[in-house]
């Protein structure tokens, strides 16, 4: 009997250890629960996006002890602009010296002259200028009357919104005929004298005569060329409007040998 309830005893107590064993777990799980910090006690993180920027903000230690870049040497830059410059103004300086000319280099009058160093005359038409909405033409014959070799220029001089042209067509005389020649304007520039008037400089280059079977007779008193000349030269005086041609002086250049 003693035995038997012994047994029975140390079984309810088993059970009854179980049993407040689970009620501590259950009660420290509670309490373990209730003491964790809520989601309104958690401290708030926003995430910022930062653009950082070198505008307006002095540069840091590191980047000040960084010596500046140097700008790159622009003196071979700058002797290429001043010799362009240069050889603009020499251009425009060059100076013309020849029979028909003042020691300015400037027009007497209507003049030809030769490799010869010959004075002639010239005969130039009298045409008023052609004023349109965009341009300002004047178109003119020089041709040679005496004195010097025969040169037929029939030259147009135009003034619109994209500056000043010179338009020539040339012919020589050759065996009592006018042989006309395809030419290249090598050289133009147009200045402005103190007296208001316009100074025209012109270079016509010669490279060929034009192949044809017609023959133009020379109404011209000068000297007829064995050959086509080498270029002409003129100068021309406009007035200050650019509607009359003052003055004009004509300069050939002969070939030399055949």
């Amino acid at each position: 009997m003693l035995s038997t309830t012994y047994k029975k005893a140390a079984q309810i107590a088993k059970k009854s250890s179980k049993a407040a064993l689970s009620l501590i777990l259950v009660f420290f799980a509670f309490l373990g629960f209730n003491a964790m910090p809520t989601d309104s006690e958690l401290p708030n993180i926003v995430a910022q996006e930062s653009i950082s920027t070198n505008e307006g903000q002095e540069p840091t230690t590191s980047q000040s002890a960084t010596p500046a870049a140097k700008p790159a040497p622009t003196k071979s830059v700058d002797t290429a602009a001043q010799k362009s410059a240069k050889s603009e103004v020499n251009a425009k300086a060059k100076s013309f010296s020849f029979t028909g000319l003042d020691e300015k280099g400037i027009p007497t009058g209507f003049t030809i002259t030769d490799s010869n160093g010959a004075l002639g005359s010239l005969y130039t038409t009298k045409r008023p200028a052609l004023l349109t909405e965009t341009e300002l033409t004047i178109s003119q014959v020089s041709k040679t009357d005496t004195g010097a070799a025969n040169i037929f220029l029939s030259q147009q001089l135009i003034t619109d919104y994209a500056g000043f042209r010179f338009l020539p067509n040339l012919s020589y005389g050759k065996d009592g005929s006018w042989v006309p020649l395809v030419t290249q304007l090598s050289y133009l520039d147009v200045e402005r004298m103190i007296d208001g008037n316009y100074l025209v400089t012109a270079i016509i280059k010669v490279e060929s005569e034009v192949e044809t079977s017609v023959a133009i007779p020379a109404s011209a008193s000068g000297r007829d060329l064995l050959q086509a000349p080498r270029q002409v030269i003129t100068r021309i005086v406009l007035n200050p409007g650019k509607t009359q041609i003052l003055a004009q002086a004509i300069q050939v250049i002969e070939r030399v040998g055949k």
